[in-house]
């Protein structure tokens, strides 16, 4: 891994906040909000996975309740964008801002439940069909996308903002979202989703260098293991990443076999994932081997990482 070419630093009029130096020879910690990204215990995101803005809401009132520390809002799973969307992989400029409405305005009642609970921040994320998510868009239409509604975000004030959005590196719009939202105070998130394997350690370190060069604030990345050692070569890659990339890492091993990747703050993950069940009692994971956020709490404590409560 290169270690270079890290971002500059913001000057905290928008989401962000500002990157501080992690301590120690680490990369330097993003501030989400009142929340430290990298540098410690990971943070940890509960992903918004309702069908309409109504129901995100009651989720994101729920996770505040349960102590999440960002709010992911998946507005790929959200039914009005992907009735605009349907399944064109490249659809008119006319859906994409039916999609940008509807998106701005669950932002806005998430951004109500979160500002509740002092400003919990947001993280934003449309996830492609080709990375496990439902919006079937191929790159140019998700570079559109994604520009449309940075292009609309730049008119509301910046601590309404969400405070990150994630960029699939594949899609390869990485570096002009990147500039675009670096003149918003918005971090990116530099992704990367691997449901059919875990790739070798030098293709996985490549991604993660790829995703510096081009601009990520944090790199986020997720495979699939076939073994023990698959999980093990993961936090490998995670633990020499947090040491010497020149921003934070988020890495996890999915599935069941992978779920210690969640929990084991050693390794260096900046972000973990964790779900909160609903009315009824029942969970909706936004990724397989996802746990629920008390399980979270407790693991992280037991392992090294933040105390319970």
């Amino acid at each position: 891994m290169s270690g270079a070419g890290g971002p500059e630093g913001r000057d905290g009029s928008g989401g962000s906040g500002g990157i501080e130096d992690g301590g120690g020879g680490a990369a330097p910690a993003l501030t989400w909000g009142h929340c430290r990204i990298g540098g410690g215990a990971p943070a940890v995101v509960v992903s918004l996975t309702g069908p309409t803005a109504a129901h995100v809401r009651r989720q994101a009132q729920r996770a505040v309740r349960a102590g999440a520390d960002v709010l992911e809002l998946r507005v790929d799973l959200l039914e009005e964008v992907r009735r605009a969307l349907g399944e064109e992989r490249h659809p008119r400029v006319s859906s994409l801002r039916a999609v940008t409405d509807c998106v701005l305005e669950t932002l806005t009642q998430v951004e109500a439940a979160a500002a509740a609970a002092s400003g919990v921040p947001v993280l934003l994320t449309c996830r492609t069909a080709a990375e496990g998510g439902r919006a079937s868009l191929g790159d140019a239409g998700y570079a559109v996308l994604m520009r449309l509604l940075l292009d609309e975000l730049a008119s509301w004030e910046p601590r309404r903002r969400p405070v990150a959005v994630d960029i699939e590196v594949r899609r390869g719009c990485l570096p002009e979202v990147a500039a675009r939202a670096r003149d918003l105070g918005v971090d990116v998130v530099g992704s990367f989703h691997d449901f059919e394997g875990t790739p070798a350690d030098a293709d996985l370190e490549e991604v993660l260098d790829r995703m510096v060069r081009e601009g990520g604030d944090l790199a986020k990345i997720a495979v699939w293991p076939a073994s023990a050692e698959d999980v093990a070569r993961l936090l490998g890659v995670t633990a020499r990443a947090a040491a010497s990339l020149p921003v934070p890492v988020a890495a996890m091993s999915m599935g069941a076999l992978g779920m210690i990747s969640r929990v084991a703050a050693v390794f260096g993950s900046a972000l973990t994932f964790a779900v909160v069940p609903d009315e009824e009692g029942c969970i909706e994971a936004s990724a397989p081997g996802q746990l629920p956020i008390d399980e979270v709490r407790r693991c992280l404590s037991l392992l090294g990482g933040r105390p319970i409560g």
